[in-house]
């Protein structure tokens, strides 16, 4: 981590253009605000704002609280916007100093903010909005007025917004405050949050492993408590691998639920696979807040594509679930901890008294082949024009990208076969679906707990269900631990590819539990199309079941424990009776 840069000429304009925008980032950072130096060392530094002496006891407990207690308190009037915006802008810059996840910083700006939305409340008595207060990190290529959306290449580095994506003013209407963007990869079509632009963004649970892409700055952030709820897109995992690599939650919803309008990024006006805008929190209870905020002001009347459904509170689900388990996606085999963590959530449904069935994965090379079709259509040559045009060469995990995945351009008639392809694929899944009659599967968000650096190569366990538009929520389980060995857990199948055979081989029994050293464990729980609520609810009664004592005698290192988790939907339901579903002008 580079502290305190002072630009410099080098031959290269693109290194002068990121030398100036990490110069800019870094000279927001109060001197005051300051880690030593020698407290950057070390793998592990996601507790770092505890340890580095900078925060007060106050400023630790709002940034410890989550989002739907933040906003009571405002409301209640036992905490003020302004101090809550503080406390969040120096736990962000503590994170930045350790991670490199910002992209941009309005501290300045975001405490004005917050001055204002005291004085609304001083005057009318009463919040603006559902999220008064509220700060909220947004990933840096969805457009926020006077700031830059990049997308991490050189050549749109001084592309300024001149208004709001539809979520940002949203939530803008609502009373939240706006002090950071936070890092996304080079081109964002990538699971690792790198570029030449802001450099590369680590992983605070152990720094020797990637954070996840594209949404990468947002997970590094909210797991250092930088943040408490965050703005993220995904297209093919980018919320999904960030949250599970990070160990907090990202929920994926379907196409047309939530505000999409308002994206810098490559493939604009594609619609074979379609992305969407979803949060990244702490606890469920702030996705739901999320979801809720987002659709109050019924966006659909400002954009078309949405799908007029409100946020359904009054969602309900069967005593006892039938779930459908897939071990793995028969591509690639995962590594021995995400193996233990699905015993380990399968013992705790079946103690429960719930159905648990195993999910044949037959259809899932064949959807991941063809969804990666889709994504480069035109065999790379945006990738490669915008590359060129900020005469910037690829990142390692871009290029890759472009010499293995982007080397064919398609004709329209090759994009007629690719969506004919899809939604074939879309229709045997749905048969399959109805003969088993699942309420949802579960499944790895990823083959290994977290990369190494440009290690990544397989993102199969997300972009299925986006090809397949299911909505889908990762949620932390446990953590890495030394007895996570392959001979404990035995591969369900043979190598079935030169990838899968590559990918086992990056995790060792002799040095793969030291390798993902204190890496969070993370899983998916995915549910049928538009079903997003029904997700959340499933989800809510796995944590639960996860914190008790009898899953508790299986894993000794829960990370739910460790991340704070208020009786799902419960305080929630008690705030909104009183504030969130008032249409405040």
């Amino acid at each position: 981590m580079r502290r305190n840069i002072v630009p410099t000429q080098p031959s290269n304009s693109w290194q002068k253009i990121a030398d100036q925008r990490r110069f800019q980032i870094d000279s927001r950072i109060s001197p005051e605000w300051r880690v030593p130096k020698e407290m950057l060392t070390g793998k592990n530094l996601v507790d770092l704002p505890r340890r580095c002496g900078l925060m007060s006891k106050e400023e630790l407990d709002i940034t410890e609280s989550n989002a739907v207690e933040i906003v009571s308190a405002i409301r209640e009037g036992t905490l003020t916007a302004v101090d809550t915006t503080a406390a969040f802008c120096k736990r962000a810059a503590i994170a930045h100093q350790a991670t490199n996840c910002l992209a941009e910083v309005h501290f300045e700006e975001a405490l004005l903010q917050a001055a204002e939305l005291d004085e609304y409340m001083r005057v009318h008595r009463r919040p603006k909005g559902m999220l008064h207060g509220l700060p909220i990190s947004v990933k840096e290529h969805i457009k926020m007025k006077g700031t830059t959306a990049t997308s991490g290449l050189i050549a749109l580095a001084n592309d300024v917004s001149d208004e709001d994506a539809l979520i940002v003013r949203t939530f803008r209407e609502q009373g939240a405050v706006f002090y950071v963007k936070t890092t996304n990869p080079q081109t964002l079509m990538a699971i690792e949050t790198d570029s030449n632009l802001f450099g590369r963004t680590l992983n605070p649970h152990n720094t020797n492993l990637a954070c996840g892409g594209s949404t990468g700055g947002e997970g590094a952030l909210l797991s250092m408590r930088g943040s408490v709820l965050g703005i993220g897109t995904d297209i093919g995992g980018s919320i999904r691998v960030p949250g599970a690599f990070c160990g907090v939650y990202g929920f994926k919803p379907s196409i047309g639920r939530m505000p999409h309008s308002g994206l810098s990024g490559l493939s604009d006006g594609m619609q074979n696979v379609v992305g969407v805008i979803g949060p990244l929190a702490l606890c469920l209870d702030d996705l739901e807040l999320f979801c809720r905020a987002a659709l109050n002001n019924e966006p659909w009347k400002d954009e078309p594509s949405l799908l007029e459904i409100p946020w359904k509170i009054d969602m309900t689900i069967p005593e006892k679930l039938r779930i459908g388990v897939m071990w793995s996606d028969g591509v690639v085999q995962p590594h021995p901890p995400i193996t233990r963590a699905l015993k380990q959530v399968v013992a705790s449904l079946q103690n429960q008294g719930h159905s648990v069935i195993d999910w044949n994965p037959q259809f899932h090379q064949e959807i991941y082949d063809v969804v990666n079709e889709a994504y480069f259509l035109d065999g790379g040559a945006e990738y490669h024009k915008l590359l060129e045009e900020g005469q910037e060469p690829p990142v390692p995990i871009v290029k890759w990208l472009l010499d293995e995945k982007a080397t064919r351009h398609y004709s329209v008639e090759d994009s007629w076969r690719v969506n004919r392809d899809m939604d074939k694929l879309r229709t045997l899944y749905a048969k399959q679906w109805n003969r088993h009659d699942v309420d949802a599967i579960i499944c790895p968000a990823n083959a290994a707990a977290a990369s190494a650096h440009d290690e990544n190569r397989y993102w199969g366990y997300t972009c299925v269900w986006n090809a397949l538009d299911f909505p889908a929520l990762v949620f932390p389980v446990s953590s890495v631990e030394q007895t996570d060995h392959w001979s404990s857990f035995e591969p369900l199948h043979p190598p079935s590819s030169p990838m899968d055979m590559w990918h086992r081989s990056l995790y060792d029994d002799s040095n793969g539990p030291l390798k993902y050293e204190g890496a969070p464990v993370s899983l998916q729980v995915v549910g049928r199309r538009l079903n997003g609520e029904k997700v959340l609810r499933i989800t809510s009664n796995i944590v639960d079941m996860l914190k008790s004592p009898i899953t508790a005698s299986i894993s000794k290192k829960n990370m739910v424990d460790k991340v704070p988790v208020t009786q799902p939907f419960s305080n929630l339901q008690n705030v909104c009776t009183q504030t969130l579903f008032i249409r405040y002008i």
